[in-house]
């Protein structure tokens, strides 16, 4: 059944309704529809605003974290004051700040293979927010198993990417899914580190905004709305490329959901862990911090040693000579960083008399 605008919905929206090819009718359409958006951070936030702002009737929002101070720089529905809060919490309260009739599902949880299809029940537009490689390819796979549309955007340093994709149950019969570009996960190693890839806040607006532009093009049935068109933003030189991105005939759909595992899980602080930090604390071992300076300044182990960025690998021959022969802890902030540094120059490292350990848990662990 379709609800017709309240008054107060109406007047709140009525220079919206004053734009050629955008009345009622459209207003109407985006007041009945629910779309559910994947992760309130970088991308889901401004994606919420603007949707609620500009009329949607029903948003629901699935994340299971809290809102942490360094959040805040792209992650525009939360401040200072919010820090330690719910994010799922917080959101529902400025969405509802924007437009008081919305209604505001806030799941605090995680998507996963046994209930991601069942929140998709009653959802319109599924639009993924979330920051890791195993959450896309479940986003996408659960979305083409269902039919139901998906608006897509990543973000990464100084650029971002935006498509619409719809394959499956009730999709057009050239519907593209995220399968047809990307055909399997890729495997971690191969991907930037989410902690150290940086992105720059502004960047996430801009794509964010994308983002729930095509899902009002599309929930309004107003413009061009292309399943299958990759728009990529480059912040620098504020220019975006757009391609079409075409069905693979000899793909298969999926069928079922798989297993997704995390690029960016964080190695677990184990024994080993506990092991290196105490034969650091008795000098039998130096540490070597491979952390961006930033980090550094935020937090850090109580040990003296050396320091080379990540960024800066081109300095690691000189920087692994100049260490004492022994045991070497190289740390990070969770552990993937020091991981690759350790896989990269450990022959190198063995040749000089040096063995070199990665910790465990990097700094979150045990600074």
């Amino acid at each position: 059944m379709v609800a017709p605008l309240p008054h107060d919905e109406l007047a709140r929206t009525a220079r919206q309704m004053n734009l050629p090819g955008f009345g009622l009718e459209q207003q109407t359409l985006l007041h009945n529809a629910h779309v559910l958006v994947i992760g309130a951070g970088g991308l889901g936030c401004p994606v919420m605003q603007t949707l609620a702002a500009t009329g949607v009737g029903e948003i629901t929002v699935v994340d299971d974290d809290v809102v942490s101070l360094s959040n805040i720089h792209r992650q525009i529905l939360f401040s200072a004051a919010d820090v330690g809060r719910k994010k799922v919490e917080v959101a529902a309260e400025r969405l509802r700040e924007l437009q008081p009739g919305l209604t505001v599902h806030a799941v605090d949880d995680r998507l996963h293979e046994g209930n991601f299809l069942t929140h998709l029940e009653g959802i319109d537009l599924l639009i993924d927010g979330s920051d890791t490689f195993a959450t896309k390819f479940l986003a996408a796979d659960a979305a083409e198993i269902s039919g139901t549309p998906l608006v897509w955007g990543s973000v990464l340093r100084y650029r971002g990417d935006v498509a619409l994709w719809w394959s499956g149950p009730g999709a057009p019969e050239d519907g593209v899914g995220m399968r047809d570009l990307y055909p399997s996960q890729p495997d971690p190693d191969s991907v930037p580190d989410c902690a150290t890839a940086g992105v720059l806040g502004v960047t996430t607006s801009v794509v964010g905004g994308l983002m729930a532009t095509e899902a009002v093009k599309f929930l309004a049935g107003i413009g061009e709305s292309t399943v299958g068109k990759l728009y990529m933003y480059d912040a620098l030189t504020s220019s975006i490329q757009q391609f079409s991105v075409r069905r693979d005939p000899g793909r298969a759909l999926v069928s079922e959901l798989g297993s997704y595992s995390g690029a960016c899980a964080v190695p677990d602080a184990s024994d080993r862990g506990r092991d290196l930090i105490d034969a650091l604390a008795r000098g039998e071992a130096y540490p070597l911090d491979v952390r961006e300076p930033h980090e550094k300044l935020l937090s850090d182990l109580p040990y003296p040693g050396a320091h080379l960025p990540m960024s800066q690998l081109d300095q690691a021959r000189e920087t692994i000579a100049a260490l004492p022969q022994g045991d070497v802890v190289v740390y990070c902030a969770a552990g993937a960083r020091s991981d690759r540094f350790v896989e990269e120059f450990a022959e190198l490292a063995a040749q000089l008399g040096i063995t070199l350990h990665s910790l465990p848990g990097g700094t979150n662990r045990w600074a």
